[in-house]
């Protein structure tokens, strides 16, 4: 896959995460982490399904409390 390509599916993915997790800045480093920042909350992987679970952890976490 070209780089360009590569860019190209980056960006596919985090509109379908902002769509998903709506209020949360989203995006893709560097180092090829994933991360997500809403107010004072960080969430940072390597692997964007696992950023996907985890925010569903916190926003399931914070509308039951």
């Amino acid at each position: 896959m070209s780089i360009e390509q590569t860019a190209w599916h980056d960006a596919d993915r985090l509109l379908e995460l902002s769509v998903e997790f709506a209020g949360w800045r989203l995006g893709r480093g560097g180092s090829g982490h994933w991360w997500a920042v809403r107010g004072n909350e960080l969430v940072r992987t390597l692997s964007i399904e696992e950023l996907r679970a985890r925010l569903h952890e916190i926003t399931t976490v914070k509308q039951s409390a």
